[in-house]
């Protein structure tokens, strides 16, 4: 539940959006979006949303990715759902006023490295390919080997959902491919997805490129946040240039270099394509948004900007850390479980739980020391006799009594052994759900897919599962269990 404090900055921020964002600007954007879905099928809930949209009283919760494929790792899973239970939340707040979900997809950034590969069931499956710019701008035919492999992966699952999301990247291009993509997984929660490469939106856009191209009125603005930052020993991700501004074609983004006086009529605005300063100041403007959701460096980048949205009068948005988690499978919980562990304990170095279990087995080890205490004092007993009535046949004895006493030894080793045995797959088993939760010791939300939780498949039942237990309002890591 939403405390008095944020519900406060949320009215603070309504006020302030509906002072600054016109009915210009809602039309624009409107008319955008029912161009991009009028050939989708959609739920109920987009649909409603989609026509709130309309209306003054509607304002938007963002988030924004990068166009991973095959949604990348799990904490993309969380942003999206992060602001889907927000904006739930702040619709039963705000009665009077209604409150969309939208994805912002990053379809103009360049780092292909980034979004080629991801894991699955420990796998790493990449896109290979050679080609350059604007990854939303990508042709899909390179992807196809990609995506024949992952079909065959699931195979056995012929009806399962996996192979019809595939069928969205038979697309001409990447992005379009994606969005249908995303659409498909989120449009039952209403979720709407903004591809903001869009002539429309950037030629509407002309104020803050003209402020970008023609003062340095962005950029120093920037500068001077960026150093009060540092002066309070705080992070500061990103730097501004000059010129935040780069020009987009097939193939290739360029940043415009200010030489001279720029010739910006030989570029058209829908050419253009901003960089990380920019990009957050171009959704604020087309957005009638209140609240960004974004990882810690997200975060930390965007408090580099209020002064450089004070230079074009818009309301600064609330910033809020998305929600983290850990995700299991039911049966890995019940295993831990078995096992004599808390979820939390698998947090800790492997080796730790491994010696920690053991530990805990050799409480019910054998009393070695006993054997040993018996052993001294029958060698004892046969000595002190042999010395006192058949000296002669100490050294005999002796023998004898070494010889038994090894094959004790030997007997009690091999024991030993079957007893560590029985304990040989419950220490891989722990090997296996360490790894699990913490893949190569990284964080599982930054390193696994969610396919890896879906052997049959399907997608959106393990979406749904983890939209059910998320809380948009728990600072700490989630544990989210699925089927």
């Amino acid at each position: 539940m939403m405390n008095a404090q944020l519900s406060a900055q949320f009215e603070q921020q309504i006020a302030l959006k509906k002072q600054s964002y016109t009915a210009a600007q809602r039309e624009l954007l409107t008319k955008v979006l029912d161009e991009k879905y009028k050939d989708l099928s959609v739920s109920e809930k987009l649909k409603s949303n989609l026509n709130s949209l309309k209306e003054a009283h509607t304002f938007t919760i963002t988030t924004g990715h990068q166009l991973c494929f095959m949604t990348g790792p799990l904490y993309f899973i969380y942003k999206i759902l992060h602001v889907i239970k927000l904006s739930e939340d702040l619709n039963n707040t705000f009665p009077n006023e209604h409150f969309v979900p939208v994805y912002w997809m990053a379809s103009e950034d360049h780092d292909f490295e980034e979004i080629r590969s991801f894991l699955l069931f420990g796998q790493k499956w990449t896109w290979e390919s050679s080609q350059k710019g604007a990854v939303g701008q990508f042709d899909t035919n390179d992807l196809q080997p990609l995506l024949q492999a992952l079909s065959e992966k699931f195979q056995n699952q012929a009806d399962s959902e996996i192979h019809h999301l595939i069928e969205n990247f038979k697309t001409p291009n990447y992005g379009s491919g994606f969005f249908e993509f995303v659409h498909e997984l989120f449009s039952v929660y209403g979720l709407v997805v903004i591809d903001a490469d869009n002539k429309q939106l950037k030629e509407s856009a002309w104020p803050i490129w003209e402020k970008d191209l023609y003062t340095n009125a962005i950029h120093n603005a920037v500068i001077d946040q960026t150093q009060a930052l540092k002066d309070q020993g705080l992070n500061t991700p990103i730097e501004s240039k000059e010129s935040n501004l780069f020009i987009l074609d097939i193939g290739k983004r360029e940043r415009i270099e200010k030489t001279g006086q720029i010739q910006f009529e030989k570029v058209h605005s829908f050419q253009l394509s901003p960089n990380v300063v920019l990009r957050p100041l171009y959704q604020e403007w087309i957005l009638p948004n209140l609240a960004y959701i974004g990882g810690p460096s997200e975060i930390a980048y965007w408090q580099q900007l209020p002064l450089a949205f004070e230079t074009l009068a818009l309301p600064f948005p609330l910033t809020l850390q998305r929600a983290g988690g850990i995700l299991l499978q039911e049966k890995d919980v019940e295993l831990i479980q078995k096992l004599g562990f808390e979820k939390q304990d698998f947090l800790a170095d492997k080796a730790a739980l491994k010696e920690r279990y053991l530990k805990q087995a050799g409480d019910q080890e054998p009393n070695y020391g006993q054997l040993d205490e018996f052993w001294s004092g029958y060698k004892s007993f046969f000595l002190n006799i042999v010395t006192e009535e058949l000296p002669q046949e100490k050294r005999m004895i002796e023998a004898e009594l070494t010889r038994i006493q090894k094959q004790t030894e030997a007997l009690e080793e091999k024991f030993e052994k079957m007893r560590k045995a029985k304990f040989d797959k419950a220490l891989k088993q722990i090997e296996q759900l360490s790894e699990r939760i913490q893949p190569k010791g990284q964080l599982q939300e930054r390193t696994s897919n969610l396919l890896s939780f879906c052997p049959d498949g399907a997608l959106s039942d393990r979406i749904a599962s983890i939209y059910e237990q998320l809380d948009p309002y728990k600072q700490e890591k989630q544990w989210f269990v699925v089927s």
